[in-house]
């Protein structure tokens, strides 16, 4: 990792560690970086990387990605979407899925 990836990663990781939910997985891949990944009952819905120098968090179900420049970025739209990932399972599935692809709309427009 390059000194601001790592530098970058280190917040990324205080943040999650501090959250329900999260853990830190790692990949498949030899060398390659663990991620924080969220999720219940063994499904990860989220999952959280740092690659050049940038914070990309991928969500599984819809298989998109939404990237951020820094921690502060990363925070505010957790924040304000974490809710969305807590209990989708107790929502009725298309319910969540319109929740969800319309805060995706929202999260482009915002340039995110």
């Amino acid at each position: 990792m390059a000194p601001r990836t790592g530098q970058l990663w280190k917040e990324v990781s205080r943040l999650l560690q501090a959250r329900r939910g999260w853990s830190l997985e790692p990949q498949t891949t030899p060398g390659a970086d663990p991620l924080w990944c969220f999720g219940t009952g063994g499904e990860w819905q989220l999952a959280v990387g740092v690659e050049a120098g940038a914070i990309s968090a991928f969500l599984t179900a819809k298989d998109q990605e939404v990237n951020f420049a820094d921690c502060g970025a990363f925070e505010e739209w957790l924040n304000a979407n974490e809710s969305l990932f807590l209990g989708p399972s107790s929502l009725g599935s298309e319910i969540f899925d319109e929740m969800l692809h319309r805060r995706i709309d929202e999260w482009r427009r915002q340039g995110w």
